[in-house]
């Protein structure tokens, strides 16, 4: 009797440790998992802001095209300014990225200085020179984002295929009407704004078990 009841004591206290070992391996797990999802979210804010602030862009560069078609006091200069705010609060929204998220503060350097460097430089170029500028900026942008996409997989190859394309037509094309040119421009803001939400929705949308 003696022996069977230690027995059960000892299968009880073998019990009792495996439960808590797979007690603790499971609260780890978790942590780890919910740390995991929060640090992969933070860039996928910072693209998701991003996305906005370039779709906002394209809707109003293209809708001050089409006004300055018909009201002749909206000036290529207020266009101008449009464009290198943008690019400013471009440079802004790359550095609020928290320094401990999945792209180390280096990586998100150059597309803020990119940014920031082309916005300010858009305001000292000569009449003329300032497509060329922002043609520069979509071309080094589109690099740096496939680049980026390559290294983290935060599905921008798309953005950065838009921003090449752009970047080539500005400077390739045929035509010299800036009207056209910041339709063209516009155009990119929309379309490029959109898939960069989808992609920072994409990484936001938790992954699903099969």
């Amino acid at each position: 009797m003696r022996s069977v009841t230690h027995r059960d004591g000892t299968l009880v206290r073998w019990w009792r440790a495996a439960a808590s070992w797979f007690h603790r391996a499971a609260v780890k797990t978790v942590a780890a998992t919910i740390t995991s999802r929060a640090t992969a979210s933070r860039p996928a804010r910072t693209l998701l802001l991003r996305g906005a602030l370039l779709l906002a862009f394209g809707v109003v560069e293209g809708a001050l095209v089409l006004l300055a078609l018909r009201v002749p006091h909206i000036t290529v200069s207020v266009l101008v300014l449009v464009m290198s705010g943008f690019l400013v609060l471009d440079a802004i929204a790359v550095m609020l990225q928290p320094a401990h998220a999945r792209e180390p503060w280096l990586g998100r350097a150059p597309q803020a200085l990119a940014s920031l460097v082309a916005g300010l430089l858009m305001l000292a170029v000569p009449h003329g020179r300032w497509l060329a500028v922002f043609a520069g900026w979509a071309m080094v942008s589109g690099v740096l984002d496939a680049a980026g996409s390559l290294a983290s997989g935060s599905g921008r190859i798309l953005v950065s295929g838009l921003s090449l394309a752009l970047g080539v037509l500005l400077v390739v094309s045929p035509t010299r009407d800036a009207a056209l040119l910041l339709l063209a421009v516009a155009a990119y803001g929309v379309v490029a704004g959109i898939a960069r939400l989808h992609a920072a929705r994409a990484a936001l949308r938790p992954p699903v078990h099969g």
